[in-house]
């Protein structure tokens, strides 16, 4: 560890320094804090480091063909776990480069908080990509849930919008287990109250055993 006179003497140092005066020395500051560009957005990153944009391109490609997004909001929680699991793999690289510079030189406080910051940011981009993950699946489970609905209203010939928000999947537990898919397509889409096109149904129903007998 640091003496107290080398700690007063940093100190001292510190306080006479006035950073880069050229106008080259302070555009390489400006870019100091890119280096590993853990905290830069992927257009600050790529515009920068234009290789780390051709790995990510292989990321996204491989991870769109095991995906498999459909639609506009699939694919922008798409690009959120594609980017955050490229930035954390990233972020395993740099950890292990700034351990390395800690391990040769342990007493440098500096370097302990450079390769503590960079281990959090790793853990920030590990948490997003779950998170992104995980709403993903949701949102691919309800699609799944709903193509019964959707080709039952396709069947009937009623052509009107039906959410990409609306949880099928969960509405498979409850409302596909009392309505028939075509009824409940009717209600999402025309806002009529389930029961009474149940009720119609049914009257329908009759009408037309009547006809056949």
């Amino acid at each position: 560890m640091a003496s107290a006179a080398q700690i007063l003497a940093n100190q001292a140092n510190a306080k006479q320094s006035t950073g880069p005066r050229t106008t080259e020395g302070r555009a390489a500051s400006a870019t100091n804090r890119l280096r590993h560009g853990l905290t830069a957005s992927s257009v600050t990153l790529f515009a920068t480091k234009p290789e780390e944009r051709e790995q990510y391109l292989e990321l996204q490609a491989t991870l769109r063909e095991e995906c498999l997004p459909s639609g506009t909001t699939e694919e922008l929680i798409f690009e959120q776990y594609t980017y955050a699991s490229f930035q954390s793999l990233r972020a395993q690289t740099f950890e292990c480069e700034a351990q390395d510079r800690w391990l040769d030189n342990p007493d440098s406080q500096q370097l302990f908080l450079q390769m503590e910051r960079i281990i959090k940011l790793g853990a920030m981009f590990e948490r997003r990509a779950a998170k992104a993950f995980k709403q993903l699946q949701q949102l691919q489970l309800h699609r799944l849930a709903g193509v019964e609905v959707h080709a039952e209203l396709a069947d009937a010939k009623v052509f009107a919008p039906v959410s990409a928000a609306i949880p099928f999947a969960d509405l498979r537990k409850t409302q596909l287990s009392k309505e028939e898919p075509l009824i409940l397509g009717l209600a999402i889409a025309t806002g009529l109250d389930p029961e009474f096109n149940r009720a119609d149904q049914v009257r329908q129903n009759k009408a037309n055993q009547s006809q056949e007998e």
